[in-house]
């Protein structure tokens, strides 16, 4: 395969960074389509959304705890083996999925998925950073993102069949001979990346990271069943205080889990904080719309996973192309038009929330701006560190992706769990009250949307910043 220069990128690269994104698909496939089955769970369980949430929240949360300590394990840990035990982690995982007989075992096999994930997918952005060359990375990160955003396009409809003829246990027990197969090519393809000579971790730091994140996400997915009490203020504030101790110790440890000075280059955070808010948004509104689909306007699962297909399909295949295009044209650009592209289509989805046909037109839109964010805004991102903070910065983008993605959920089954109990506490009939509730809450993510097209105008003072000159934009 040639990149944009007519360089050839080697076949061993490309099938390991494809053996790695298979991993972290299966792990978004297993989340989309369950996302098909929320209501039948939901039904099944007697829970609500605000509940059943947790098989996502709890797995993204896992991989934002998992994700910081790439950085010890990719260079102490031989690359092959460090995957064959994600791999094997994940298979595990997936087993018990297959065989949970409750909801409780199956969120315990959804958070060990989340570990072989944790380890996997900062491993695949090592690799590109290490065995890549500068101008391959766009083409590369393109690649990962058609594979994993191929998830959330294959997701729907494949839990929408499986719910069809058979129950939503097989959507694991499908996914097993796929995770043979990526064991195999990455066995057999994979670079060796470790460096085995200055590798440490801190447990104290671990332990932090763990309570702290923890104690953000039960706050929040707590917020309305305990109706903003003191219980909820007591667990944020705690959350807070602990990352904070965090923070402060990761400046003072000789062998800090996250590198904090990867923030000092402001083309960095910024272009992180866009990220998170991208990540935010599409997995909070990709919450609530199966919802909206099939609990508002009482669509099957296999309906309301098909309106959603051609958004998703659009997004995942325009990937690769957006990451051929960064050698043509600016990355801010291309990310203010993703940016404005989810605004226009969150908002019309916000006021025509009863209308199958116009919810699957925009969110055709919408995904395909938020595809226009994700990959430029990734490599621009990680573009503006030197190579020395490589490992840093993929560890930072990754769990910092996962916690906003864990907070999008979060907040959103907390909006459309409060507002449907109230509108229909109010008299609204169960349909109506969900339509309700989409459309109630929708604005926190447009608000957030609105700031993500600011801070990328303010990102554009950092679009010429190559590699070679990056310690200059360091303050």
């Amino acid at each position: 395969m040639e990149n944009t220069t007519g360089q050839k990128i080697s076949r061993s690269l490309l099938w390991s960074v494809i053996s790695l994104a298979m991993l972290t698909f299966l792990g978004i496939l297993s989340e989309t389509s369950l996302n098909i089955a929320y209501s039948s769970l939901m039904r099944e369980y007697g829970i609500e959304a605000s509940v059943v949430q947790w098989l996502t929240t709890g797995y993204l949360l896992i991989l934002a705890i998992v994700i910081p300590s790439s950085t010890y394990l990719v260079r102490r840990f031989a690359t092959v083996r460090l995957f064959q035990c994600a791999v094997s982690i994940f298979m595990i995982g997936t087993v018990l999925g297959a065989c949970a007989p409750s909801f409780s075992i199956l969120l315990c096999a959804r958070l060990i998925m989340a570990i072989g994930t944790g380890i996997s997918l900062p491993l695949m952005t090592n690799v590109v950073l290490e065995k890549a060359q500068f101008h391959q990375r766009g083409m590369l990160m393109g690649i990962v993102s058609m594979v994993i955003s191929a998830g959330p396009a294959i997701g729907p409809v494949y839990g929408g069949i499986v719910l069809q003829f058979l129950t939503w246990h097989y959507i694991f027990i499908i996914m097993v001979p796929f995770l043979v197969g990526a064991l195999i090519v990455g066995t057999l393809a994979l670079p060796d990346i470790s460096d085995r000579t200055r590798a440490a971790i801190s447990p104290s730091s671990m332990m932090l990271v763990a309570v702290g994140l923890g104690s953000l996400m039960i706050s929040f997915s707590f917020a309305y069943s305990w109706h903003g009490d003191r219980r909820f203020w007591l667990v944020l504030l705690l959350g807070i205080a602990i990352m904070s101790a965090f923070v402060i110790l990761q400046m003072h440890v000789h062998n800090p889990l996250i590198n904090i000075k990867v923030f000092s280059y402001r083309g960095f955070s910024i272009g992180i904080a866009t990220i998170m808010i991208s990540q935010a948004c599409v997995l909070g509104i990709n919450f609530m719309l199966p919802l909206l689909l099939q609990n508002g306007l009482r669509l099957s699962s296999m309906t309301a996973a098909l309106l959603l297909l051609p958004g998703a399909a659009v997004g995942s295949m325009a990937a690769p192309q957006v990451g051929s295009s960064l050698r043509s044209h600016r990355a801010t650009v291309m990310m203010t038009v993703g940016f404005s592209g989810m605004l226009v289509s969150a908002v019309v989805m916000s006021l025509l929330p009863g209308s199958a046909a116009a919810i699957m037109v925009i969110y055709v839109l919408f995904m395909t701006g938020a595809c226009l964010v994700a990959t430029p805004g990734q490599t621009h991102s990680l573009n503006q560190l030197p190579p020395s903070m490589n490992a840093d910065g993929s560890a930072v983008l990754n769990t910092l992706q996962q916690l906003s993605g864990a907070l999008g959920t979060t907040i959103a089954s907390t909006l459309i769990t409060a507002f449907q109990s109230q509108t229909f506490n109010g008299g609204s009939d169960f349909a109506q009250s969900y339509t309700s509730a989409f459309s109630k809450g929708m604005p926190p993510f447009i608000a957030l949307i609105v700031i993500a097209v600011l801070l990328t105008l303010r990102l554009r003072h950092f679009e010429q910043a190559p590699r070679s000159v990056a310690a200059q934009l360091h303050e």
